[in-house]
């Protein structure tokens, strides 16, 4: 069993109960992790999970790839969900490192930089094009895309 705190960047509900999150995580980087059950009533993983939240999570590797036997919300950052435009900068950062991670790859400084953006988004104001341009920069920067030519 690994334990590891991780940003839920996407949720994709299976059949009748259960889930399949894209976390990016501090340990191991972007892991993609089966929730059995989470959509039943009482479900103990329920509210744990939320897209775009920091949770600790527990998981083991079975057959059929991760699946999470347990979860406990650190971070709603409230401020996101109650301001439209910042849960739109929120989705879009999420599915910016979703598109371009690979799975199991650890990086440092991108943790760093998605807990750094996500904490200063629940605090602004709004989430205008200049913050989403400027995670983009540091994003691709951190990538090994630097705009600077030498």
């Amino acid at each position: 069993m690994y334990t590891t705190e991780g940003i839920i960047l996407k949720r994709l509900d299976i059949g009748e109960a259960d889930a399949l999150f894209n976390i990016y995580t501090r340990e191991f980087g972007k892991i993609r992790a089966l929730a059995r059950g989470i959509k039943k009533e009482g479900a103990k993983l329920k509210g744990h999970l939320e897209p775009f939240s920091l949770s600790n999570i527990s998981f083991v590797l079975g057959k059929n790839g991760e699946r999470i036997t347990h979860a406990t919300l650190l971070n709603f950052w409230h401020g996101i969900r109650i301001d439209f435009s910042k849960l739109q900068a929120a989705a879009y950062i999420s599915a910016l490192v979703d598109d371009n991670c690979m799975l199991g790859e650890r990086d440092d400084p991108l943790w760093e930089l998605l807990i750094k953006n996500l904490h200063l988004l629940d605090h602004s104001k709004t989430a205008d094009k200049y913050f989403l341009s400027s995670f983009k920069v540091q994003f691709l920067a951190v990538l090994g895309y630097n705009a600077e030519h030498d």
